[in-house]
C-alpha cells in the first residue's frame, strides 16, 4: 500500500476519534428505553434516570440539534417524553427526574413495537432529516424472546442505531447482541451504580455517524 494512502486512512481514523471525542456532528432523535419492571426496584430506577440525565447534559438539545425521548416499560409501555417535547437541556433534565418508577413484568418485545408505531414517527416529533437512535437499558429477559428478537431485526431494516445495556447478572447477553445494531453496541456493567462509567462512550456511540459501520470505531469501544 503506498505511503500516501496509508497516512490519509491513518488520518480518517483519527478525524472520527476527535469526532466521536466532542459530541454530535450531525441530528439526531435519540430514544432511552428504560427498564422499570420489577426486578429494578425503585432506588436502581434512580440509577438509570440519573444516567439519562448525566448524557443529556452532553447534548446540544433544540430543534436543529438533537432531541431526546424517554419510554419506560414493564408488563406496559409508557411513553414520558416525546421527542419534541423539550428545546433545551435543563427542561428535560428535570423532566426526567420526575418520571414514576411503574415495578411490573419485563415485556421488552411491547415496548420495541411500541417505540416503532408511536415514538419514531412525526407525529410524536421524530425528522426525517435526523439519524434515529434507540439507547435501551434492561436488567433482565424478556418475556417473549423470540418477539423481541423479532422486533429487533425491524429496527435493522430501518437502520434506526440501536444501543443494549444490560445491568447485573440478569441480563441476557444473547438477547443483548439480538436487540443491538452490531455486537460493537452492546454493553453489560455488573449493577447500576456502574452506569455512569459508560455514559460518555453512550453519548459518543450515538452522536457518531460513522459508528455503525466503521470497523475501526467498533473496535475503539467495543
Amino acid at each position: 500500500m503506498p505511503k500516501s494512502i496509508l497516512y490519509h486512512i491513518i488520518d480518517k481514523i483519527k478525524t472520527k476519534r476527535i469526532l466521536v471525542a466532542i459530541g454530535c456532528v450531525e441530528k439526531a432523535d435519540i430514544v432511552f428505553l428504560v427498564d422499570a419492571s420489577g426486578s429494578v426496584g425503585a432506588t436502581n430506577f434512580k440509577k438509570e434516570l440519573e444516567f439519562v440525565s448525566t448524557i443529556l447534559s452532553n447534548f446540544t438539545i433544540d430543534p436543529d440539534h438533537v432531541q431526546v425521548g424517554v419510554v419506560t416499560f414493564d408488563s406496559k409501555t409508557y411513553l414520558r417524553i416525546k421527542l419534541n417535547q423539550y428545546n433545551d437541556t435543563k427542561s428535560i433534565q428535570n423532566a426526567v427526574k420526575g418520571i414514576p418508577y411503574t415495578g411490573q413484568l419485563t415485556k421488552t418485545d411491547i415496548a420495541l413495537q411500541f417505540i416503532l408505531s408511536k415514538v419514531f414517527v412525526p407525529s410524536a416529533g421524530d425528522r426525517s432529516d435526523a439519524k434515529d437512535v434507540l439507547v435501551i437499558l434492561t436488567d433482565g429477559v424478556s418475556g417473549n424472546p423470540l418477539n423481541t428478537a423479532k422486533q429487533a431485526y425491524i429496527y435493522k431494516e430501518k437502520h434506526i442505531q440501536v444501543i443494549s445495556v444490560g445491568i447485573g447478572r440478569g441480563a441476557n447477553k444473547e438477547e443483548l447482541t439480538n436487540m443491538a445494531s452490531v455486537p460493537g453496541y452492546v454493553f453489560q456493567v455488573t449493577d447500576f451504580s456502574k452506569l455512569l462509567g459508560i455514559q460518555k462512550t453512550i453519548h459518543a456511540l450515538s452522536c457518531n455517524n460513522d459508528v455503525i459501520t466503521t470497523p475501526s470505531l467498533q473496535w475503539m469501544f467495543g
